[in-house]
């Protein structure tokens, strides 16, 4: 039989470990009663908050770093005194937090030196502010193992890492994920490569400089559009500018130096150029100064940057051709920062500046007169909530040709000039603009108006400027070509429209064939057919006869043609197709009080077989106009199956 004190001390022993085993379950481990507990195939290996993390210790192959994150971003404290690439500290840490587990080595069980865990290779040490360890490992050679992705399929590789902590133990893991590319050459891959480190959102300015010029962007706020202030006040191509933004931010050295080992050019060396950025409410823009290269024939050129003076930059002179590594071998995926090189910038006022002639859009637009030199002006106008209209010869509106409006708009919203011969021309001679060969004035519906000046200079290039303004755009010569300055290009293309109801006959004559006779019945749409006086009638294929209604009694051209056009008038002497309608005329109450005759010509624009436009007339009237093969073709098909 036990002893009353034997029995007390076993209470007391028993209650001493409930209570430690209670207290352990209340941190969330039951670790040190029971010892760590083994990691799972699967598990991450570690798990802490981002948000501690203060500083990383790092060591490979006989180099140290640390890098301490300070006022939201990383920097290289040793061995350099650089700020950290952001890639690279992401990399650390989402390999340390995101690694699971593949395989676990019981302790003794692998040899450490093949595994590539010996002391001193390559080490990792996060810590928080107050230099407690958030994880601690060393970093092992690539396994033979993959990992595939359950839900990707992709094939991952993993390494052996062997962690250095008590929770752990001794055992060494195959880990998914690689950073080992990031403790090559000596940790220079930690250094930020990219020379400037900007917010675009967040970015006021951007300053270019040269021992020639200097152009100054800004703008008012994050959602203000950019503007050239410097030297002269004028809209941005927003294209360019978005190109200058992304080209500087993803602009990266070739190599990274410190400022004891690089031989710099003298300061009184010609070429250098400047590049400043400053953000919103920050007081000292950041310079990137870039340097003249060593040689014309030089790849690249050396720059240093304002905040990070200890270090020289080697920057790509010229671009990396993109179908070549810098190996010379085919390239495959080439990334974006590998094509950027100060040569490709846009940095200079003409490359920056809007290149639109105007920045007028089509829906605030509502009236436009062309004022041509040599011919009669062309009056448009868009009632409010209607059509555009042209005025006619009688002063009257009436509806205009689509494709002459379509054009002329097009031409005035989209065109891009091709140069800037000058930005303060005095004598307007050179360029054809002190005599203008075309006037625009066009109308918005803000009741804003804008002249525009068009010359041509004496070897044939056209020009335009703003009345008022003494800037000279050069434009390519198609702007002028869709501009219609003649009355007749802005009649409808209509060139008869007949009612069926009126059509008493067809007579159509076609070089080379019999002349045919239709006579033409609305009321019961039956058809009578002579041709060289024989009746065919009976032979008529009706549906043809149908189908050749539409086309010619709502005839529509092309493009009219000038009253003066010799090759029209010369084709058109011999016509090869002549049409003669009757029209049944009518009186106020509807009556039919005699056939009205309208003619219709036709001549092909060459002989050559492969010819696809006809020249055509109606009857006297002063205008030819133009019209395709095609179009004619459905005018003369055989009516009676004869092909």
């Amino acid at each position: 039989m036990r002893s009353i004190s034997f029995t007390l001390l076993l209470l007391v022993v028993t209650t001493g470990v409930t209570m430690t085993a209670a207290m352990r379950f209340s941190e969330g481990s039951l670790d040190r009663l029971l010892g760590p507990k083994s990691a799972v195939q699967g598990d991450r290996l570690y798990d802490f908050d981002p948000q501690k993390i203060h500083r990383i210790l790092l060591s490979g192959n006989g180099v140290k770093a640390e890098c301490v994150f300070e006022k939201g971003i990383w920097r290289v404290a040793k061995p350099w005194d650089d700020r950290m690439d952001p890639s690279a500290a992401d990399g650390i840490l989402n390999f340390t937090l995101g690694t699971r587990v593949e395989e676990i080595i019981p302790e003794g069980k692998i040899d450490s030196s093949k595994a590539g865990l010996v002391e001193g290779t390559i080490g990792v040490r996060i810590e928080d502010k107050d230099g407690n360890s958030l994880a601690t490992y060393l970093l092992g050679r690539k396994t033979e193992w993959l990992h595939r992705d359950p839900k990707t399929k992709e094939e991952i590789p993993t390494v052996f890492l062997q962690p250095q902590d008590d929770a752990h133990g001794g055992d060494i893991y195959a880990t998914t994920g690689d950073i080992h590319f990031l403790f090559r050459d000596g940790l220079r891959h930690l250094r930020d490569h990219h020379p400037l480190f900007f917010n675009p959102a967040a970015l006021q300015s951007v300053r270019i400089q040269s021992s020639e010029s200097e152009v100054l962007l800004s703008r008012t706020g994050g959602n203000a559009p950019w503007l050239i202030t410097k030297p002269l006040e004028l809209r941005t191509d927003t294209a360019a500018v978005t190109k200058l933004l992304t080209d500087l931010y993803l602009l990266r050295a070739v190599k990274i130096a410190d400022r004891s080992e690089v031989t710099l050019p003298a300061d009184d060396v010609n070429g250098r150029q400047k590049i400043a950025i400053k953000h919103f409410g920050q007081n000292d823009e950041t310079v990137m100064e870039i340097l003249p290269p060593a040689t014309p024939e030089a790849d690249t050129v050396f720059a240093t940057v304002s905040d990070r003076p200890g270090s020289v930059f080697e920057l790509r002179l010229k671009p990396l051709a993109p179908t070549l590594t810098s190996s010379g071998t085919p390239a495959t995926n080439i990334p974006a920062e590998d094509l950027v090189s100060i040569a490709g910038l846009p940095d200079t006022v003409n490359e920056l500046r809007d290149p639109r002639l105007t920045d007028l859009k089509v829906e605030d637009l509502e009236g436009i007169l062309i004022s041509p030199a040599n011919s009669d002006e062309i009056v448009l106008a868009r009632p409010k909530g209607g059509r555009w209209q042209v005025q006619n010869p009688a002063g009257r509106m009436e509806p205009l040709n689509e494709m002459s409006l379509y054009r002329l708009l097009k031409a005035l919203t989209e065109t891009k000039v091709i140069g800037f011969p000058s930005d303060a021309a005095v004598d307007l001679a050179p360029y054809g603009l002190d005599r203008p060969a075309l006037k625009l004035r066009i109308v918005t519906t803000t009741d804003a108006t804008v002249d525009l000046h068009f010359g041509q200079s004496r070897d044939g290039t056209w020009h335009a400027m703003h009345n008022g303004v003494p800037r000279v755009m050069k434009l390519d010569d198609a702007f002028i070509h869709d501009i219609a300055t003649r009355v007749w290009q802005w009649r409808l293309t209509d060139v008869w429209n007949v009612a069926s109801i009126d059509l008493a006959f067809i007579e159509r004559e076609v070089e080379g064939y019999p002349k045919l006779m239709l006579e033409y019945n609305w009321g019961d749409e039956s058809w009578k057919a002579q041709e060289n006086g024989t009746d065919r009638s009976a032979e008529l294929i009706t549906e043809r006869a149908n189908r050749l209604l539409d086309p010619l009694l709502k005839l529509r051209c092309d493009t009219w043609l000038s009253p003066d056009d010799a090759n029209a008038r010369n084709a058109l002497a011999k016509p090869a197709i002549r049409f003669t309608l009757g029209v049944h005329q009518r009186d106020a109450l509807g009556e039919k009080i005699g056939i009205q005759r309208r003619e219709l010509l036709l001549a092909p624009a060459s002989d050559s077989p492969t010819n696809r436009l006809f020249y055509g007339r109606v009857g006297n009237e002063a205008l030819p106009f133009m019209m395709s093969a095609d179009s004619v073709s459905r005018l003369v098909v055989d009516l009676f199956g004869d092909d």
